[in-house]
């Protein structure tokens, strides 16, 4: 692995909590020596990309994540064109809402909508990876993949067991994925969390790829069994007009 792809290996890891790191945990990490990992430290320091803590000596990101993360999401209008959206799904069905992004081997929350007192109304998760055998909209961007390429992942992946109904077994997995793109949708019933259901559906670019998924939780006394199919007809709906606007963008 050379250094740029050790230097990339460290900004992903201080993305992730704690968000702060010693020199020596992001070393262990990397799988480098302390020094190796000083010197790449210090060159994304001088670059402004990493901050040292004054009192602690602890790295974390520094602002600039801030404006290139804007700058994508500018580029791609995703919070732009999805922002009304998930306004509206989350007024007309009465749940939380949110868009999740694939960032090559993981998904994380970028933009939400949040309802008082539904699902993670007291829970920041934006910018958390989400695991990939459990969360819906997760689970969605993983079966838009090339099927060798998640397989990849996946074995180099600590999976999570959140619940016991979480899929566990790798080839399993890869089969739900498989069950997830032929019907177009997600039901996640409690692999996730217990006593909460999430429905997630793709968002198309203009290119035809999957890089981002729409989705909803909501407790499942909130939506049982009879009310998915018309919750997921408003998901797919919503997301056909998302997609349609994404076919503009850059």
């Amino acid at each position: 692995m050379g250094s740029l792809d050790k230097s990339m290996v460290i900004l992903k890891r201080l993305g992730d909590p704690p968000y702060e790191f010693s020199l020596a945990e992001l070393a262990s990490f990397a799988g480098i020596g302390k020094s190796g990992a000083f010197k790449i430290l210090r060159t994304l320091q001088k670059h402004n990309f990493v901050i040292q803590d004054f009192v602690t000596k602890k790295y974390h990101l520094s602002p600039i994540m801030i404006r290139l993360g804007n700058v994508y999401g500018r580029l791609k209008g995703i919070e732009e064109i999805t922002k009304p959206v998930l306004s509206y799904i989350s007024r007309s069905l009465g749940e939380t809402t949110y868009i999740t992004v694939w960032e090559g081997d993981r998904a994380f929350p970028a933009y939400k909508n949040v309802v008082r007192g539904g699902c993670y109304d007291s829970t920041d998760f934006i910018g958390r990876s989400i695991p990939l055998n459990s969360g819906g909209t997760a689970m969605v961007l993983c079966a838009y993949q090339e099927p060798e390429a998640i397989r990849k992942i996946l074995e180099s992946t600590e999976l999570e067991k959140r619940t016991p109904f979480t899929i566990m077994d790798r080839d399993l997995l890869l089969e739900e994925y498989r069950k997830i793109r032929e019907q177009g949708h997600a039901v996640e019933d409690e692999t996730f969390t217990l006593g909460e259901i999430s429905l997630a559906v793709p968002l198309f670019d203009k290119n035809n790829m999957v890089l981002s998924s729409l989705g909803i939780s909501a407790p499942k006394h909130h939506l049982p069994e009879e009310k998915i199919a018309e919750w997921l007809r408003v998901l797919k709906k919503s997301a056909a007009e998302i997609t349609f606007s994404f076919r503009f963008r850059s």
